[in-house]
C-alpha cells in the first residue's frame, strides 16, 4: 500500500506530488520529477557511510529543473538489486 506524500524538488523547491511504498527501499513514484539515490562517496566530506553500515540518501528533482541541466546529467543503467532499510532525516 503507497501513501501519497509531497515532496520538494531538491534544486527549485517546487512542490511534487508523490506516492512512496511502506518499504523505504522500493522507490515510489513521483509524478512530473524523478528520485534519486546516493550511497555515498569516499571523496565526500559530507557523506560517506561505512560499508558495514550501508545508507542512502535521496532527492527529488522537478522535470523542468531536469531539462535545464541535461547537459551535466550522466545515465548509468542495468542495475539491478533488492534491498531493505529504514529511512531517516539528512543531517549534515
Amino acid at each position: 500500500m503507497s501513501e501519497y506524500t509531497r515532496l520538494n524538488c531538491f534544486c527549485c523547491n517546487r512542490i511534487v506530488d508523490s506516492e512512496m511504498p511502506e518499504n523505504p527501499m522500493v522507490i515510489g513514484i513521483a509524478y512530473r520529477a524523478l528520485l534519486f539515490r546516493a550511497t555515498g562517496n569516499y571523496g565526500s566530506s559530507v557523506f560517506d557511510p561505512p560499508h558495514e553500515c550501508p545508507e542512502i540518501l535521496q532527492i527529488v528533482i522537478c522535470d523542468d529543473c531536469l531539462k535545464k541541466k541535461a547537459k551535466r546529467v550522466t545515465r548509468l543503467y542495468n542495475i539491478e538489486h533488492e534491498a531493505t532499510a529504514e529511512c531517516g532525516e539528512f543531517i549534515p
